[in-house]
């Protein structure tokens, strides 16, 4: 987890950041899975994205460093 991420979990639920971040400390409470949930694919995609910006990144540089034939 990083910063913000408890805020967008929130918007992603419609709740607060705090309460999504409550929810999550309570593994009893009826939010707990959708909190889960929204944690994993937050993770999962900003992973994606900064995997992306580094494959993005090397063909860039590749096309940059290829000299003109």
């Amino acid at each position: 987890m990083q910063i913000g991420d408890w805020g967008l979990v929130g918007k992603i639920l419609g709740i607060k950041s705090h309460n999504a971040y409550m929810s999550f400390l309570r593994p009893t409470s009826k939010r707990f899975q959708d909190v889960v949930a929204a944690i994993e694919k937050v993770v999962e995609n900003r992973e994606k994205l900064l995997t992306d910006k580094k494959n993005n990144a090397r063909v860039i540089k590749r096309v940059i460093e290829k000299p003109d034939s």
